[in-house]
């Protein structure tokens, strides 16, 4: 048996799919989806971001532009797919806007034929809030501190970190505001998908970049009884299908 964190790579479609975590997360957070989407035809690939996986203090020495590139190397290794597609939660919907801003035609890849961002780290609410855009406003401090999950229903071990060094504060901050700066750039039909009930990131972040993506097809979800983790809570089937739908959509279209 594996654990948790473990990088997963599911189904062996034409179509290829990565999905990329959230902060502190591990690939379970996510490979509910990729489970749904290997169902329907896919290739499935999910990748365990630099400093996960171990011990928060091993994330306390990566910077936000390695998780870039540990997000672009990861894409690229989806060459040869018919179709490309990313999915990613949280800071990893983040990642999936950098990646969703610039073209790979050049790289050997097809160009994104859609995204789907769970959560997006946009705005913050409550801890999160004070973690990134008031300690994120400070110098880096060599801190780890505590940090409570974000599930309305039972929670499974998932391999994720209950804690985080201090110095992803600004880490953080920064990384989404140039995500939400790169917004404009996005041409990818996007489906963002947000809980009611997150009390980690703020709904009005999802909102507002729902308006300045230049995706000729977006759309928001809001899920009236999850909270962060959207696909390991209550309503992870909706999450599923909702991503499969939009995915489809495209590759049918």
């Amino acid at each position: 048996m594996g654990r948790p964190s473990d990088p997963f790579a599911l189904g062996d479609g034409p179509d290829a799919c990565l999905l990329l975590h959230g902060l502190t997360g591990s690939p379970a957070e996510v490979r509910p989806v990729g489970e749904a989407l290997a169902r329907n035809g896919f290739r499935a690939i999910g990748p365990l971001l630099p400093g996960h996986g171990t011990s928060p203090e091993d994330l306390y020495t990566v910077t936000r532009g390695q998780m870039i590139q540990a997000a672009e190397s990861a894409l690229l290794s989806l060459r040869g797919a018919r179709r490309v597609y990313v999915c990613g939660l949280s800071m990893g919907a983040l990642l999936t806007l950098h990646l969703a801003a610039r073209s790979w035609m050049h790289e050997g890849l097809p160009d994104l034929s859609a995204i789907a961002l769970m959560a997006p780290a946009i705005e913050f609410a409550g801890a999160t809030w004070f973690f990134t855009d008031v300690l994120g406003r400070l110098p880096a401090l060599p801190f780890v501190v505590g940090k409570s999950g974000d599930v309305q229903g039972a929670q499974t071990e998932d391999g994720s970190y209950q804690a985080v060094p201090l110095r992803w504060g600004p880490e953080l901050h920064a990384l989404s505001q140039n995500a939400l700066k790169l917004a404009h750039r996005v041409r990818a039909p996007a489906l963002i998908v947000h809980g009611a009930l997150d009390g980690t990131v703020a709904l009005s972040g999802s909102r507002r970049l729902l308006r300045e993506l230049a995706s000729p097809h977006k759309e928001l979800h809001i899920l009236p009884r999850s909270g962060h983790v959207l696909p390991l809570d209550v309503e992870s089937d909706e999450v599923c299908r909702l991503v499969v739908q939009h995915f489809n959509e495209v590759q049918h279209g």
